[in-house]
């Protein structure tokens, strides 16, 4: 796995986006319900930053996203994947901000 890869996806505003969105759509769900559910809904930059940070750095995402010109291509991570980050990673994000503050 390439750091430079994960910071480059990280930076990716499409990946933001993207992660952002995915946030969004679990933020409705009733088992993800509370603060971060809230913060997310609510458009809460850092909350959702927050998951795009994690899901860049989820196992193999950075070398999925890897050109062979030292860049990345977000589209080459799947929705699927974009879901499955989100949801494995929710319960951290809800960890790191417990009653809606931020830490």
């Amino acid at each position: 796995m390439s750091y430079h890869a994960q910071a480059q996806l990280t930076n990716d505003s499409d990946f933001q986006a993207r992660n952002a969105s995915a946030a969004v759509q679990q933020a409705t769900q009733p088992q993800n319900a509370g603060s971060v559910a809230d913060r997310v809904r609510r458009g809460d930059s850092e909350v959702t930053f927050t998951f795009t940070r994690l899901a860049a750095a989820g196992p193999g995402i950075a070398d999925k996203a890897a050109t062979p010109e030292g860049g990345v291509d977000q589209s080459r991570v799947t929705d699927a994947d974009l879901l499955s980050l989100t949801q494995a990673n929710w319960s951290v994000v809800a960890a790191l901000y417990p009653d809606g503050s931020t830490p």
